[in-house]
Parts: C-alpha cells; sequence; structure tokens
C-alpha cells in the first residue's frame, strides 16, 4: 500500500521559527491561520508589491494591475477554493467532520495565495531572468527563483529583528511550497541524474541554501513524504495538497485577468475577448452577454464575462481537487488541478493567446527590456562590494545598503552575495529605477 499523507497532521498550526511551538489560543476569535494572514498583510515584503510590475507597465493605464492586487486577487480565489474543497471533503469522507474545518482550509490556502509572489523581484516576469544575466556576467551560474526568495522571505528575512522570518503556520508554509526542492535536486533531476519521483513538484526549486532546516522542519511536521533522504544534500519533499489549491488560483486569477487587462489596454477588441470567455459561460450567460453588446455595454460585458470564468473555474478545480483526493494524500499527483479539469483547454488557450498577443506587446516588452538594464547595472555596481568589500567604492556602496543588516567580515563573500540579492529582488520597481538613475548620472 502507498505511503499516504493524512489532513490531521498537515493541518499542523505549530510555527516555523517561533521556538517551534503554537502560540496561545487566548484568542479565541483568531485562529492561527488567521494571525497568519495579518502577518502577511501588515509585512513590507507585501506592501511593496503594489509598486511591482505583474504584465503592464505601472503608471500608464490605472486600471491595469500590480503584484498587489494580482495577490489580493488571488488571495479571495484561493479562500473561495478552500471553503469549497473543505465541504467537500467534509461531505464525502465523514471522519473529516471533526479534522476540516472549511473556514480554516478556506485562510490556510488564502494565506498561501497572498504571499505567493512575495520573492518576485522588480519589472514583472523578466525579473529573474535578468539578476541571472548579469550574475553570469561575474561568472556566476547562480539560477534566481522568485518561489525560493517568497520562502526566504517567510521563513528567514521577513523579520530582521531575529532572522526567523514571519513565523507562520507549518500548514500555511506547506501550502505556499509549489516546488518542495532545493536547487541542486531539482538540477540533477533536469540533468537525469536523479529520477524524479513527481517532476511537477521540482520543475523549479523553491528552497535556498540557508532555508534547509525551515523546509525539513515543515516538512516533518506536515508529514509530508521524503522524495530524498534527510542527510542529503539534495532534499525534496512531496507537495502539501493545499499547495495544488493554491497554484490553481493562481492560474485562474492571471490566465483571466490577463485577457482582461489585455482588452483595458488596447491590445484586444472586444469580439476576440468574448470569444475567449464564450466557453467558460452557459448558453443563457452567452445570450445576456450579447444584449449587453447590443447596447454598447462592451466594458461592463467583459467584467461580467471575467467573473463568470472566474466562478466556473473555481468550480472544476475543486471537483478535481476531491476527485484526486487519494493521489494528492500519496503524493502522487502529476498534473496541475487546472490541467486535469474539463476547463484545461479553455484555460490553456487563453494562457496560450496570452503569450502571443499580451505578453509580446511592445509596451510590455519595453518594461522587461528596462528590466534588464536597470537590474543589470544596479548587480554590477553592488558587486564591488561583494568581491572587495575594502575598496573605497564598497565602502560607499555600504553606506547605501545602511538601514539592512550587514553581514559581517568574516561572514565572506557569499553572505555578501545573498544580501545583495535580497536588497536588490526586494526593491520596487520605482525604487530600482531611481537608484539607477542616480548611481548613472540621469537625472
Amino acid at each position: 500500500m502507498s505511503e499516504m499523507m493524512n489532513w490531521q497532521q498537515l493541518l499542523s498550526d505549530i510555527r516555523c521559527g517561533s521556538s517551534h511551538q503554537s502560540t496561545t489560543r487566548s484568542q479565541k476569535e483568531r485562529n492561527e491561520y488567521d494571525k497568519d494572514y495579518g502577518r502577511v498583510l501588515f509585512s513590507s515584503a507585501f506592501r511593496r508589491l503594489q509598486d511591482k510590475t505583474q504584465v503592464f507597465p505601472l503608471g500608464r493605464n490605472d486600471y491595469v494591475r500590480t503584484r498587489l492586487t494580482h495577490s489580493l486577487e488571488v488571495a479571495h480565489i484561493g479562500s473561495s477554493l478552500g471553503m469549497r474543497a473543505g465541504n467537500l471533503l467534509r461531505k464525502k469522507r465523514k471522519e473529516l467532520k471533526p479534522i476540516i474545518e472549511p473556514s480554516k482550509l478556506a485562510t490556510i490556502v488564502s494565506t498561501a495565495c497572498l504571499a505567493h509572489d512575495i520573492g518576485n523581484p522588480p519589472f514583472g516576469h523578466s525579473g529573474e531572468d535578468a539578476i541571472e544575466t548579469a550574475l553570469k556576467r561575474h561568472g556566476l551560474e547562480l539560477p534566481f527563483e522568485g518561489n525560493a526568495q517568497g520562502f526566504r522571505i517567510l521563513t528567514h528575512t521577513g523579520d530582521p529583528m531575529d532572522g526567523n522570518g514571519l513565523q507562520l503556520t507549518a500548514a500555511v508554509l506547506g501550502a505556499f511550497m509549489k516546488y518542495p526542492c532545493t536547487q541542486s535536486y531539482s538540477a540533477a533531476v533536469k540533468q537525469r541524474s536523479i529520477t524524479a519521483v513527481n517532476k511537477l513538484e521540482c520543475k523549479k526549486f523553491g528552497i535556498g541554501a540557508e532555508e534547509r532546516e525551515a523546509a525539513s522542519f515543515v516538512a516533518t511536521h506536515l508529514g509530508l513524504i521524503p522524495r530524498s533522504a534527510p542527510d542529503e544534500k539534495d532534499l525534496c519533499w512531496c507537495r502539501h495538497p493545499l499547495a495544488y489549491l493554491m497554484e490553481a488560483a493562481d492560474d485562474i486569477c492571471y490566465r483571466i485577468a490577463d485577457i482582461e487587462d489585455g482588452y483595458f489596454s488596447g491590445l484586444l477588441d472586444f469580439g476576440h475577448t468574448r470569444d475567449l470567455f464564450s466557453p467558460f459561460l452557459t448558453k443563457k450567460q452567452r445570450f445576456s452577454v450579447r444584449k449587453m453588446e447590443k447596447k454598447g455595454e462592451k466594458d461592463s460585458c467583459i467584467h461580467y464575462m471575467r467573473a463568470l470564468s472566474i466562478s466556473r473555474s473555481i468550480q472544476t478545480a475543486v471537483d478535481s481537487f476531491t476527485s484526486y483526493e487519494e493521489e494528492l494524500l500519496q503524493g502522487s499527483m502529476d498534473q496541475s488541478l487546472i490541467d486535469s479539469s474539463e476547463l484545461a483547454d479553455p484555460l490553456n488557450g487563453l494562457y496560450q493567446y496570452a503569450i502571443e498577443n499580451v505578453y509580446q506587446a511592445r509596451n510590455v516588452i519595453e518594461v522587461e527590456a528596462m528590466g534588464y538594464k536597470v537590474l543589470g547595472e544596479l548587480i554590477d555596481f553592488f558587486m564591488e562590494w561583494v568581491d572587495h568589500p575594502s575598496s573605497g567604492q564598497a565602502k560607499k556602496v555600504a553606506l547605501m545598503l545602511q538601514g539592512t543588516k550587514l553581514p559581517q567580515d568574516d561572514e565572506g563573500r557569499n553572505a555578501r552575495l545573498t544580501h545583495m540579492l535580497d536588497y536588490i529582488s526586494g526593491m520596487t520597481d520605482s525604487f530600482a529605477l531611481e537608484t539607477y538613475r542616480k548611481l548613472t548620472g540621469i537625472l
């Protein structure tokens, strides 16, 4: 019989980094997961997402989404997914009624969704590539991964006072870990020196070198099925089942919202947008859209179709989650909830259409090109401090970093490199551009 995880352990509210103890339950109106939501919401790293590009340039159109609005929308969808999944699981398996509270499941998923982009650098989807490209110029083959940086913020750097991050519950951190493996494990799978049990969980990496202990703590307390021995350098565990709901919330949100943003940015005409959303609508709903269109209410039509498309996608994702519960608990679910749902084709169609007609738009490419230039120049500048900390320029660079907890001289080059990446990846678009202009004399 295959090894299986259990829901009681998967919902552990023990806190990572907080003396490994659950906090007091004196506030009966707020459970531990509610507190987690507040910790993420009020964190400075989350707040900075308001000035980070999602897809379209900030400032040119007040309508389009930033990383912050995207994250809030994903959290809302995640809450719906968690609530519906909890209700269906309790209905499907009566023995889960004392274990699963739908409202708590909703908050766990919602909090993981709220934090899902917290580690992403400035300038949209190209930010990660821009950082990697700049590091290669300095002879560093060092992958930068927003998922791993996010886990680092939540467990390490999010609270600079003690270096233990936001001290979230194991359940929330587990739901956040889309790729519960180290970079070395993910690389070994790609090089075929390790045969992956489930390629979905190691497509990228989500655990940095300094977060191995935190990841091990979370995985152990949740009972995640290990894919590697505890003493191996290449660590990997199976996904937490709720990580699939977090992923589905993000997939639903950006695939549908990017089409809506494409319309309101003038990249897509009404007819194409209507046709893309049409497969998500019933015959009666499509008739209502035609009536609104004849009245000239095209913008309202788009809002209406977007809402219906999200609602339908949520239901099919939850149906997929409950249908594949056994595979999820066995760690053998090797496709996303979207790809295993009845709406896989239309949702993937939205994504493919956006790749060809939205993500290649001139204003989107301009932001990505600017990201390469700005982040590249910043890394070139700060590398002087990383490589030669005693030089005159490096000391001036260190003064620019005041307000952050600088590593000690004896901690070595890797500590300075990690600190630099924490600093640059945490910048907002505006702050990165402002710093670049000051350093290059462009005022």
